[in-house]
């Protein structure tokens, strides 16, 4: 490994909406470092399908895969010798890369452990619930904030100031997934092959957690609402498990369509960065439109991650409910009455002035 250059490991391991908030470190990262004098060669360290996600970043210049379901199913068929290998030569990998700092921006204990096997003398992370700063050298608490990637942020403050660029101004922070001509160009002829004409409205109804999902009844009234305003397409953007619930939504109204399924993940981001405006639910996509800087109506319930962002055309919608943030213990049975009472017409008021 060449001596001129250091070698810096970035983990953030997923998931689309974390990675899409953390884009903006390597940046950060590099200008931070770059007091050394040294060339500077950032690696992230993410999981197999996002890999394609990062690796067209402008300051990412490797990416090495976390294979976790090949390691997931190694555990659960019991083949613990084959999971010991596949780790001994994952480590393997890592440590060939010579890594002096190892950065973890993932806040567990699984990323801090990937940044101690690494070989980085230098362990700069969060601090976490399951005590994963034992593993680091230099570990910092996450901040209770409403700004968008306001942990990261925080991060990229301390790195900073770590690396003694006290007399320097802290360079902005920005949200950074650029996807490659290839998969542009592929985007773009397959939303021509399904029909969808620009300039077209995006939408992404669909994300893991029942909390975080609007109402579908709601997503019928608000489409129609959008064609009795105006003629523009609208997309309707998910993954294959959502394909069903996407193509239902396309029944009442005509220019609806479906995409849910029939579109790779880094394609629906080139259609993200192509929409006219958008509407989500607190999903990485959403996150990804306000980084685009497009006309963003995000429908928060009580996870809700931010309420300010750097998107001045970016409205988060939500009902500040006494149980909020319930994050992944929802207390109302199965209500979620803080995305219930978020109504259409105040979602489509939002909107309205972007597509008149």
């Amino acid at each position: 490994m060449p001596q001129d250059v250091q070698q810096i490991l970035f983990i953030r391991l997923s998931a689309i909406g974390d990675i899409v908030m953390a884009s903006g470190l390597p940046s950060s990262i590099k200008q931070s470092y770059s007091r050394s004098g040294k060339p500077i060669e950032l690696t992230w360290l993410v999981e197999a399908p996002y890999v394609s996600l990062v690796s067209s970043q402008p300051y990412v210049d490797n990416v090495i895969a976390w294979p976790k379901n090949e390691w997931r199913a190694l555990l659960k068929a019991r083949k613990y010798w084959a999971l010991f290998s596949a780790i001994k030569a994952f480590r393997k990998t890592l440590k060939q890369k010579d890594f002096k700092v190892a950065i973890e921006a993932q806040g567990l204990l699984k990323s801090a452990f990937f940044a101690y096997i690494s070989g980085a003398s230098q362990r700069i992370g969060f601090k976490s619930k399951e005590n994963s700063e034992r593993l680091l050298t230099f570990a910092i608490d996450k901040p209770t904030s409403p700004q968008i990637s306001s942990e990261y942020r925080h991060l990229a403050e301390k790195l900073h100031l770590y690396c003694n660029n006290t007399n320097v101004d802290l360079p902005e922070y920005k949200m950074c997934i650029k996807p490659s001509d290839s998969v542009m160009q592929s985007a773009i002829s397959k939303i021509d092959h399904f029909g969808l004409t620009q300039p077209f409205i995006a939408i992404a109804p669909f994300t893991t957690r029942p909390q975080k999902h609007w109402p579908y009844a709601h997503w019928q009234q608000f489409i129609c609402m959008v064609r009795n305003h105006c003629t523009l397409p609208i997309a309707i953007l998910g993954g294959p498990n959502d394909a069903a619930n996407a193509e239902a939504l396309t029944f009442e109204c005509h220019d609806v369509i479906s995409l849910s399924g029939k579109i790779s993940l880094e394609e629906s981001v080139c259609v993200v960065s192509l929409c006219k405006a958008f509407v989500g639910v607190d999903t990485g996509l959403t996150h990804l439109a306000t980084s685009y800087e497009k006309p963003t109506v995000s429908i928060f319930g009580s996870t809700r991650p931010y309420t300010q962002t750097d998107n001045i055309n970016t409205h988060v919608l939500f009902e500040d409910m006494v149980c909020a943030p319930c994050k992944r213990r929802p207390s109302c049975n199965g209500k979620f009455d803080c995305m219930t009472l978020v109504h259409p017409e105040k979602v489509f008021e939002q909107l309205k002035p972007y597509i008149s």
